[in-house]
């Protein structure tokens, strides 16, 4: 019994000793293999224009929510155009908003208001033609 346990002892600091040395062990780890550069222009104007879409910032009018409150706020696109993003604002700390989606040619944005007055919010949206 004596020697299977002095065995064990023995079997376990080699073991712990391996790990420390794999530790302390300053070789080198390989790095990944790297990806090839990406070349993007710096100039826009080296780009296809006729490629790009035009882009407008649409902001909506306030929309007061009450106390405790859930509120929506909408802001349409200018006609023909479609939102590709969007988001908005809130007047405090304890406004918050809860979904910012598209629904068509809008965007909406739903505020929760956490605090005991009335606060407000507005939506935004990047708006461009399909």
């Amino acid at each position: 019994m004596k020697h299977l346990a002095l065995t064990t002892l023995t079997i376990a600091g080699i073991l712990a000793g391996s790990a420390a040395a794999a530790v302390a062990d300053d070789t080198p780890v390989a790095k990944p293999a790297e990806k090839p550069p990406v070349s993007v222009p710096n100039n826009p104007a080296l780009l296809n224009s006729s490629l790009l879409a035009a882009h407008t910032q649409v902001v909506g009018d306030w929309v007061v929510v009450h106390a405790g409150g859930n509120g929506f706020a909408t802001v349409t696109c200018p006609s023909g155009q479609v939102p590709t993003g969007g988001g908005g604002q809130t007047s405090a700390f304890k406004i918050f908003f809860t979904d910012s989606y598209a629904n068509g040619s809008a965007w909406v944005v739903r505020g929760t208001n956490t605090n005991t007055v009335d606060e407000s919010i507005r939506a935004t949206a990047v708006c461009t033609t399909p």
